[in-house]
Formats: structure tokens, C-alpha cells, sequence
């Protein structure tokens, strides 16, 4: 393994020792990039060298791809391979193809050299010999710069793969730092260049899947992008009939937003379930990661659109649904490589689960305000929204007398405050009037129109329902009282989704573990997650995270410490091997 603090400040050729073979037989990358120290991460150590390798003279760029070995080539047949190029052939099935597989990638190797002028190169971690095949067709008919262009991208994904060979985490310490670098490393796929941006389906989005995908194979999961999106890695177990454990969230995004929202919930379970292999633990269960598409609902205005499809819920109707611009669900489906036909055949069979279980940051300052990093989601909370229209009667700011107005304003007002105070001093009840207009307003018009918007959750319908009834029946007095015609238009109606007792008391173990604590903060989330779709399916458990900056979420401020992230890491980990009933 390679400290990078030691290769940060090791003499050049130790430098270029330690990153030997990173590269097919080209040291001079690595000798040519140690200028650039330090590297914060191994992240940012393979950004350095592969922009050493992206800036190189075409001739250098040239003998790079050319150092590589031709699959399944002679020298593969000699066995003159390195070590690393000889697992990643054999990964991938090259080595024990049949003879007439041989021969035909034998001579698309050599039409592809023959046109090119150097050797075939992919990454072939996570491809079989079919994937390969086809891949060697269609770059067939590149241009020589284009092609040049994707062998190196290719490489660069080879580099990715055998670094972090040697960067591997090896212990839940160090597991917070790494998941932290993921984040910031996945942070630059974006559709903005001032924010974190990254809607469903779009270049950024793809670009983060495919990264996800690749961090899944390096941690030994089998891994794919399946046909709406989702990446799911899987740890099968060696145990007959095991059933399987889901863990996962969502990698998309709101238009201008923090590194952790969802994707935390991706990365901890990979770089867990990474490490506890390398550890030679053995589940007694499958294990399925999934970083779930779409759960944001940005692009499409609708929400949870991968984890619908596991949960055998998605509706096909929303595939002609269209975005800003016109394109509809099926198209962007299409466009990214998916079918979306074969959507329905995603959904899980729930004889088969476990249960769901979802690392989150609180997105709240509940755990901040009590100095705890770590609580067990107790409900998700249900919510009802309403969109209220106000109607007065509008007046001349100057002429009408105070006590004959009929002011619309002066009643949304009212009804601000009583939502505020009817849903104070009940646990887990909170009410929001998050938008509030005057339309047409003038500052010398009395007005006659206002709308406002009113969302009251709790973890508990019944909670919810009262404080809803209350609220109404304050709007209908402000109405009377103030002789205005108010109308209240619920928009949504989700019900609480309460988690599993089993895997509450699982997760209040881990804490206690790892924390010594005594006991566990539970809570209920304010917030919607993919634990909701699931719960139609399988009982759910979440594990709440403490994020700082006062709790705030859905923002760039959003922030996670390393030391939460690695506690967090160790729970989980102690979730998974937990053998009590």
C-alpha cells in the first residue's frame, strides 16, 4: 500500500518507484508529474499524472498506447505480460476464450493496428470478451485523433483501477478521509461550472454513474448501470439461498447543491463493503449497493424515479414526460444507452429482501445542537402541502379607513402565525409557509390578492392530520372574521413511513458499539428519501449522520467531517456483521 503522505515527500525515485507499472511501462508520467506535489488525495494524485499524460507530445502519447499489449495477443500467449495486465486479461475472460474467439479478436486486433498504427486499448475491468468485441468494432471506424483521444481516456480509467490497488483503505479510520475524497472527486461532475449541479441524465449525471460504477468494481463488487439509471454493485454471499440486504441512495442533485445529500449513503457502503472484503469477512446475506438515479425530481418534476423501478412502482406514463426543452423521459432514456421497456423487469422480488437500510446526513441540527454524530431514523415524516388563494378586495392605500379594508395581505398574515403556532410544542410537527406572494402589489394599493403555500409534516399521519385540521379551521375564522374569500387546494398527501423496529434496534446497536454510549439519539427525518419508495417493498432502517454549518442541506455550505463520516463507516460495518437475532 502507498502512504501519500511519504510519497508526498519522498525523494524522486522513490516517487516514481511507488507508481511503477501504474502506467504500461512509462515512468516517465510519473516522473514528470512528481512536480506537482502534494496530492490532498489519491484523487487528486490521478488527476496530476493523467494531466501529465492528456498534455504530453502526441509522440509521447503515442508510445504510451503503443506500450500497451494487444489483447489476447502473443505476448499474452507467451505469458510476457506485467502482473497488473495479466489479472485485468483474465478479469475479463481473455485468457480462456475458446479458439474461434481467439481468432476473431486476433484479426480485429490486427485490422485495428493496421489503420491505427497501434494497439487496441481498453479498460477491461467490469467488460466480458463479448463487451470487448463490440467495443473493438465500433472504434473501428474512429478517426486516428479520435481514437487517439479515447485510448488515452481509456488508460486514464486503466491508472484509476491499479491505483487504487495501492491506495485500498485498510481500516475504518482512515474510512472518513475517503469517503470525503470521493465526494470531493465526484463534485466535478457537474452541469455548472460555479455549483454543484447534477440533474437526471445529463452528461454530468452519466459521467457520475460511470465513476460510481468503477468505485463499486474496485471495491471486488460486481457492478452495472441498469436501464434507468441506477448503479448497483452486489457482494454475493457463499451462503445457499442467501437473501439480500439493500443499502444505497440517490447521486442526483438539486440545481445548486451540497457534496453529501444521497451520495453519502452511496459511498460509505462501498468503501465498507471494500474494506471488509479485503478482510476476508464473509455476509451471511447478499449485499446490493445501489446509487439510485433520480430522486430529486429537477429535470423531470417528478421524484424517485429510480427507486420506483426497484420497487416495482414506476409509472410508464411518466416516460412521456418532457424536460425544459422538450425532450421527453423515453428520449433521454435512449440517449444514455437505455431501454426503457426493459424498466419493469428492474423491480426486486420482495420474498427474496432483508430490508433497506440508508446512511444519510440528518440535513438537520438536531444531532449538531446535542453534539452526537450518529442518530436512528425512527418514521420519515408524511407531509401535506396546500396552495391557498386569498381574495380581498383591493383599495386605495390613502382613502380607505383601516377598519372597512378587506386586506389580503393582512390575512395572509394571520395565517402565517397561526400555522407557526399551531404547529410549535409537538415533537417531530413542524409547519412551513415557504412561499408567500402579492400579486400585482403596489405600495399604495390595499391588496385584494394573496397566495401563500402551507407544508405541515410529522412522523405521524394521525399528528400531521390534527395539525392540518387546526390550521384549516384558523384560515375559515381569519376568513369570517376578516371578510375574505380564502381557498386552501392540497397538492400533496404523503403518508409517514415508519421505519423497522428490527433495524432500529440493529442500528441502535451499532451506534452503542462503536460510540460507547449508553444509549442512542433516535429521531424522526423531515425530510423525503428513497427509504420511502422502498418501504413499499421491504422494511426500511436509516442511519442519520450529523452535517454541520447548522444543519443546513441542499446548499454548497453543506459539510460532513471526516471523523462523523468515519464513525458512520464503522456503525455500518458493524450493522453488516452483527449475527444477533
Amino acid at each position: 500500500m502507498i502512504d501519500l503522505d511519504v510519497l508526498n515527500r519522498c525523494p524522486l525515485p522513490a516517487f516514481v518507484a511507488a507508481l511503477d507499472g501504474i502506467f504500461e511501462h512509462s515512468p516517465w508520467i510519473a516522473e514528470q508529474t512528481a512536480a506537482r506535489r502534494p496530492f490532498a488525495t489519491r484523487f487528486a494524485l490521478l488527476d496530476a499524472l493523467c494531466a501529465t499524460m492528456f498534455e504530453a507530445p502526441r509522440e509521447a502519447q503515442l508510445a504510451l498506447v503503443g506500450a500497451h499489449p494487444e489483447l489476447a495477443g502473443s505476448a499474452a500467449m507467451r505469458g510476457e505480460l506485467t502482473a497488473a495486465s495479466t489479472s485485468e486479461q483474465a478479469g475479463a475472460g481473455l485468457t480462456r476464450a475458446p479458439a474461434d474467439a481467439l481468432g476473431e479478436l486476433q484479426t480485429l486486433n490486427a485490422a485495428y493496428r493496421e489503420k491505427f498504427g497501434f494497439p487496441f486499448v481498453i479498460s477491461v475491468k467490469g467488460r466480458q470478451r463479448a463487451d470487448i468485441v463490440a467495443e473493438l468494432r465500433r472504434r473501428l471506424a474512429h478517426e486516428a485523433e479520435a481514437e487517439l483521444r479515447t485510448a488515452l481516456v481509456e488508460i486514464a480509467r486503466i491508472a484509476d483501477f491499479r491505483l487504487a490497488e495501492r491506495f485500498a483503505v485498510d481500516d475504518l479510520a482512515a474510512a472518513g478521509r475517503e469517503i470525503l475524497a470521493m465526494a470531493e472527486a465526484l463534485a466535478r461532475y457537474s452541469e455548472r461550472d460555479d455549483a454543484l449541479c447534477c440533474t437526471y441524465l445529463s452528461a454530468a449525471h452519466q459521467a457520475t454513474a460511470r465513476k460510481l460504477r468503477d468505485w463499486m468494481l474496485q471495491a471486488g463488487l460486481d457492478a452495472q448501470i441498469d436501464d434507468v439509471g441506477n448503479v448497483v454493485g452486489r457482494w454475493a454471499s457463499t451462503t445457499p439461498g442467501a437473501k439480500t440486504l439493500i443499502s444505497g441512495s440517490h447521486y442526483d442533485t438539486v440545481t445548486d447543491a451540497g457534496r453529501y445529500d444521497g451520495r453519502l449513503g452511496i459511498l460509505l457502503p462501498i468503501v465498507v463493503a471494500g474494506l471488509l472484503r479485503r478482510r476476508g469477512v464473509a455476509l451471511p446475506f447478499d449485499l446490493e449497493i445501489i446509487g439510485f438515479a433520480e430522486e430529486e425530481g429537477v429535470r423531470f418534476k417528478s421524484t424517485f424515479l429510480g427507486s420506483s423501478a426497484v420497487a416495482g412502482r414506476f409509472d410508464p406514463a411518466l416516460l412521456q414526460r418532457t424536460d425544459a426543452a422538450g425532450v421527453t423521459l423515453a428520449e433521454a432514456l435512449r440517449g444514455a444507452g437505455h431501454d426503457p421497456a426493459r424498466i419493469a423487469a428492474l423491480a426486486r422480488d420482495p420474498a427474496q429482501l432483508l430490508g433497506y437500510v440508508e446512511v444519510h446526513i440528518e440535513q438537520g441540527p438536531v444531532l449538531l445542537d446535542e453534539n452526537l454524530a450518529l442518530g436512528v431514523v425512527t418514521a420519515i415524516a408524511g407531509s401535506r402541502r396546500f396552495r391557498v388563494a386569498i381574495r380581498g378586495r383591493a383599495g386605495h392605500a390613502g382613502t380607505v379607513p383601516m377598519y372597512l379594508r378587506q386586506d389580503a395581505a393582512a390575512g395572509a398574515a394571520e395565517i402565517v402565525l397561526a400555522v407557526e403556532r399551531l404547529c410549535s410544542g409537538t415533537p417531530g410537527l413542524v409547519g412551513t409557509v415557504g412561499r408567500l406572494e402579492v400579486p400585482d402589489g403596489a405600495v399604495n394599493v390595499v391588496p385584494g390578492r394573496c397566495e401563500l403555500s402551507i407544508d405541515i409534516r410529522a412522523p405521524s399521519d394521525a399528528t400531521r392530520d390534527a395539525a392540518v385540521d387546526a390550521v384549516l379551521a384558523e384560515i375559515a375564522a381569519v376568513a369570517a372574521r376578516r371578510k375574505l374569500r380564502i381557498e386552501p387546494e392540497e397538492i400533496v398527501h404523503a403518508d409517514a413511513t415508519p421505519c423497522a423496529p428490527a433495524l432500529q434496534r440493529r442500528l441502535d446497536a451499532a451506534i452503542r458499539a462503536v460510540t460507547g454510549a449508553a444509549q442512542s439519539r433516535h429521531l424522526p427525518s423531515g425530510a423525503g428519501h428513497d427509504a420511502m419508495m422502498m418501504a413499499t417493498l421491504t422494511g426500511i432502517g436509516m442511519l442519520f449522520v450529523r452535517c454541520g454549518a447548522g444543519g443546513v442541506s441542499h446548499n454548497p455550505e453543506e459539510s460532513l467531517s471526516a471523523d462523523d463520516a468515519a464513525l458512520a463507516a464503522a456503525a455500518f460495518a458493524h450493522f453488516l456483521q452483527d449475527d444477533t437475532p
